[in-house]
């Protein structure tokens, strides 16, 4: 693939070009939405591999941190609302 197929958003200067080549580089297809890139198993639109990339480059893990994911509207909310909680009853009740 050459630079001229990538999608605007994938041309601009605030790529590195390791960033261009391996997005140039990825398999890639066309779905009802647009053009999507497999990358580690996974399809991503432009845009979300673009996060993917970035998380994994920048991303510095510390003991404390807590990471939820899950689909849209799946119980997002609910599950962080329980995790705040049992971090208040870890730290204030049970002092840890």
């Amino acid at each position: 693939m050459n630079e001229k197929e990538l999608p605007d958003h994938l041309r601009e200067d605030n790529l590195s070009e390791e960033t261009r080549t391996l997005i140039s580089s990825l398999p890639s297809t066309k779905d009802f939405l647009g053009k999507i890139y497999k990358y580690q198993g996974c399809w991503y639109y432009p845009n979300t591999l673009l996060g993917v990339l970035n998380f994994q480059k920048g991303f510095k893990p510390q003991e404390t941190d807590i990471v939820i994911a899950s689909f849209p509207k799946s119980g997002t909310t609910w599950l962080k609302a329980l995790q705040e909680n049992i971090n208040f009853v870890t730290t204030r009740i049970v002092g840890r």
